[in-house]
């Protein structure tokens, strides 16, 4: 139902255009190919991701994201493949869909240290449907009304990201990627190009406990959010974590906090996500709520394969 004002329907697309177009998701580090294709850990089971993330509660109309991971790792070639999809709904009139193929090639420098370089390529298809604003004051709206007009526009286009991995032993982790190579700067129904660098270690404190503090950086064009993460493991089966990430853009005006659960058996793996946005933007923002689910199907394992699955995991 349209019964947003119009200016969530501005803020919705002034945040598009000159903000970030991508989410960073709290638990995508799991599963990391959507943001840095590189990221196929060397694993030769097949691994299923699926998380979902609703922005807003309680606000109509609110921006959804859903994504879909799988890949697995071939050690005979050394390399990892996979798909990635995801859609992310912007609100009242914006959506992005995108669907890639995903290749990564590993080069081990010795025992403990691993370099990957990674390659995406598919599509990105993006809509804009004006029709969908709701001016509810036609006297003080009604000229910026004529100019939005009730088009429809849909576009596809090729898209591709690249990015490198470099892992040592199973505690260190760093990455760098950039995302939509193709798309250039930011329009309506473009994203624009992102850069992201990353890095994780895991400190094993005994038998039980492992703690993972985690920093991840994500620049495009005049929007900087730096997301800094701490996540405790026990006994591998169940952590949790908090999840700071501030738009350095904006003064640190916006300064959203995740606290994520989770718990894995077997092969199954479950994690909830509650992030709270204190500042500038938390009366409209509120709460976001994010589910993610994962299985690994079992694979017949070669005498080659170099795992990081203890890392990753």
């Amino acid at each position: 139902m349209k019964k947003l004002l119009v200016l969530i329907g501005f803020l919705s697309l002034g945040w598009a255009v000159n903000a970030q177009q991508e989410l960073l998701l709290s638990q995508q580090y799991f599963s990391r190919i959507n943001k840095n294709p590189a990221g196929i850990g060397n694993v030769e089971d097949v691994d299923l991701f699926l998380l979902g993330h609703y922005q807003y509660a309680g606000v109509e109309d609110a921006p959804k994201t859903l994504l879909f991971n799988a890949q697995t790792f071939i050690s005979q070639i050394n390399s990892g493949v996979g798909i990635t999809f995801s859609h992310d709904n912007l609100g009242i009139t914006r959506s992005f869909t995108n669907a890639k193929l995903v290749y990564s090639y590993g080069l081990r420098i010795n025992d403990e240290m691993l370099v990957s370089l990674g390659l995406s390529m598919g599509i990105l298809g993006t809509s804009f449907d004006a029709a969908e604003y709701i001016f509810e004051d036609d006297t003080e709206w009604g000229d910026l009304e004529k100019e939005v007009g009730d088009d429809l526009d849909k576009h596809v286009r090729f898209d591709m990201d690249f990015g490198a991995e470099f892992s040592f032993r199973e505690n260190l982790l760093a990455g760098f990627s950039i995302t939509h190579l193709t798309n250039g700067e930011s329009l309506t129904l473009r994203t624009g190009r992102h850069f992201y660098w990353y890095a994780r270690y895991l400190f094993n404190i005994n038998d039980k406990w492992d703690i993972a503090p985690m920093l991840t950086y994500m620049h495009h064009e005049k929007t900087n959010v730096l997301e800094l993460n701490v996540t405790a493991f026990y006994n591998r089966f169940i952590w949790g974590g908090l999840t700071w990430h501030p738009d350095m853009s904006d003064g640190f005006g916006t300064n959203p906090l995740a606290i994520t659960l989770g718990a894995e058996y077997k092969r199954f793996r479950l994690g909830y996500t509650f992030d709270y946005a204190f500042g500038n933007v938390s009366r409209l923002a509120g709460t976001s709520h994010e589910l993610m689910f994962s299985y690994s199907i079992e694979r017949k394992k070669t005498s080659t394969a170099a795992s990081q699955e203890d890392f990753f995991e």
